[in-house]
């Protein structure tokens, strides 16, 4: 509701292969009224692949592993969980959905960077020309280290503050952008989380949208210590601004309940 009352309405959607980025695509669709739109599932924008940590709660694997030893995996930027066996039941090679990949293409184990590393060129390579570069309004429905990489592109934020990067659930994050050629400013970017609660920044990079609480979001949620480069100072002057006509719009997986 929010999303209508502040003018995102999608002409395309992106989304993972995973159940609850789908169904929350369909819940916004549902909002929206727009259960029409052209929806592309990527099992590039999934989220990061936990190995044989899959199918485990944290304090599970804690107990088993240890609390140090699943917080370095969860944490840094290039550890990788130990590796998925083939024969595990959560083994994506067994699951319809990925039936058009090859074996080397599904993933046993990710790092943070694995993750993010086949989320950026999905959002370069495929969605700029194929919709961006177009004018096309677009809804991502996605999940937190998948969006971590775009936003990690999109804001040049360095590699080494990446495990310092928090998104609260479902506070959209507004990006305002030109095309990829520079030329006419075309994009307003949304990146959702989980929640639905947001709050009105103005002028920076990554905004936030206003749900009338009055409440700071820097005092409400919690980004991370690296905040400061999502919330870092535009370039973009007033006219831009005037100009924007189109919007991208991303959505984080837990907008509807698992």
């Amino acid at each position: 509701r929010l999303l209508l009352s502040e003018g995102y309405e999608p002409d395309i959607i992106y989304t993972s292969r995973l159940k609850r980025a789908v169904k929350s695509t369909w819940s916004i669709l549902n909002t929206l009224n727009t259960p029409y739109l052209p929806v592309y599932k990527s099992w590039r924008l999934n989220e990061r692949h936990y190995g044989a940590l899959t199918g485990l709660k944290k304090m599970d694997a804690a107990k088993e592993l240890g609390m140090e030893v699943v917080q370095a995996w969860r944490n840094s930027l290039k550890a990788r969980p130990p590796p998925m066996k083939p024969d595990d039941e959560h083994y994506p090679g067994k699951d319809r959905r990925y039936e058009d990949l090859g074996e080397g293409q599904i993933p046993l184990t990710e790092s943070l960077m694995d993750c993010m590393q086949r989320s950026i060129p999905f959002y370069t390579q495929r969605i700029v020309p194929e919709a961006v570069n177009k004018g096309k309004r677009v809804l991502v429905t996605s999940h937190e280290n998948a969006i971590r990489g775009i936003l990690m592109y999109l804001c040049e934020i360095p590699e080494e503050a990446m495990n310092q990067l928090h998104l609260p659930n479902g506070v959209p994050l507004v990006s305002f952008l030109r095309r990829m050629d520079y030329r006419q400013p075309n994009l307003t970017e949304l990146l959702l989380s989980h929640l639905f609660k947001v709050y009105n920044v103005k002028r920076k990079c990554i905004t936030l949208l206003d749900d009338g609480s009055g409440q700071d979001p820097m005092e409400k949620y919690d980004f991370g210590p690296a905040a400061q480069y999502l919330f870092r100072p535009c370039e973009l002057d007033d006219d831009f601004y005037a100009e924007v006509s189109t919007k991208f719009v991303w959505c984080g997986q837990e907008c509807v309940q698992r």
